[in-house]
C-alpha cells in the first residue's frame, strides 16, 4: 500500500496513536493486519520471530471481527430500507452500492476469522 507507519510496536502505545493523523488512525481502526509482521521475507530466523510475533498478538483479530461483523451487520441492514427508497425515486445505485459494501466488510470478516484459526495452528499440527 506504500503508507509508512511507526513500528509496529510502537503502534501499540494509544499516545503514539494520538499523534497520528486522522486519517491514519481510520486507516488502523480498520485494518486488521497493520500491527502484524510480515512474515513471509527475510531469513528464516526473521521470519520464525516474525510469526512467533504475530501468533502473541493474534489476540487483536478478536476486535476486528467483531468491528467488521457489526459494518457488514448494519450494511446488511441497510439493503431493504435502501431498496425501497430505490423503487421510488431513481436511485438504484445506493443498495447495490450498500450491498457491495457488504460483500467486502463479510470477505474481510471472513480474511480475519481464517488469519485468527491459522496463527492459532502451531507447527505440529496442535493448537
Amino acid at each position: 500500500m506504500g503508507i509508512k507507519f511507526p513500528p509496529r510496536e510502537l503502534l501499540l502505545a494509544r499516545e503514539v496513536r494520538a499523534g497520528l493523523p486522522l486519517w491514519r488512525q481510520v486507516l488502523l481502526y480498520l485494518h486488521p493486519f497493520a500491527f502484524f509482521k510480515d512474515a513471509s521475507r527475510g531469513p528464516a530466523s526473521v521470519r520464525e520471530r516474525a510469526l512467533s510475533y504475530n501468533r502473541a498478538m493474534r489476540w487483536m483479530l478478536v476486535p476486528y471481527l467483531r468491528r467488521w461483523l457489526l459494518i457488514a451487520g448494519t450494511l446488511f441492514l441497510g439493503i431493504a430500507p435502501a431498496e425501497a427508497l430505490a423503487a421510488q425515486a431513481a436511485l438504484v445505485i445506493v443498495p447495490a452500492a450498500i450491498a457491495v459494501g457488504f460483500c467486502i466488510a463479510v470477505t474481510v470478516a471472513f480474511c480475519i476469522a481464517a488469519a485468527y484459526l491459522l496463527l492459532g495452528i502451531s507447527r505440529g499440527g496442535s493448537t
